[in-house]
């Protein structure tokens, strides 16, 4: 009779209660089975990406400047040369408002033989360049003919572009 006295406890319940439990209870149970087996299956299906160290050396895109930046690396070094400093020296130098005709001067070089010993000095550098298929040979000799011509690379200092002026312009 325990059994059976057990069971008509359980059936002593409000048969709304009763209701209310039972679907609360499997709304529950369905809701975290549903969590834990969507979750699992979203981990399953979308694992977290590991790059490879090949992708994640390798630029998105090729820079379309490189040759006109290997230019600038090799006219700023033989600059620096010229003027017995280093390249870093001659960027601080320039930030802080000197120019390379003032830095030359200081050293008893005009611009004209500032620009020779330049054309001297950055066409091993240009000359490299070329070997390493960085730059085009054309390419050197611009350089080359625009420093004979008179050019010379932050003679009157660091001229900064000026973004968009709020002034009109007439």
């Amino acid at each position: 009779m325990g059994a059976n006295q057990k069971t008509h406890e359980e059936t002593d319940m409000n048969p709304f209660a009763a209701l209310a439990v039972k679907t609360i209870g499997a709304g529950t149970a369905a809701a975290l089975l549903s969590l834990g087996v969507a979750g699992g299956l979203a981990q399953a299906a979308s694992p977290t990406p590991k790059p490879t160290p090949a992708a994640a050396t390798k630029p998105t895109k090729p820079d379309p400047r490189k040759d006109r930046r290997a230019i600038f690396v090799a006219v700023f070094e033989s600059e620096a040369d010229v003027l017995h400093i280093t390249p870093a020296q001659l960027r601080e130098d320039l930030r802080q408002g000197q120019k390379v005709s003032d830095l030359a001067k200081d050293r008893g070089m005009t611009k004209d033989q500032f620009a020779a010993k330049l054309a001297i000095t950055v066409k091993p550098r240009l000359e490299a360049l070329v070997d390493k298929k960085e730059i085009t040979q054309a390419q050197a000799d611009k350089v080359l003919d625009r420093i004979s011509k008179g050019y010379v690379p932050f003679w009157n200092g660091i001229h900064h572009h000026k973004a968009n002026s709020t002034t009109p312009t007439k």
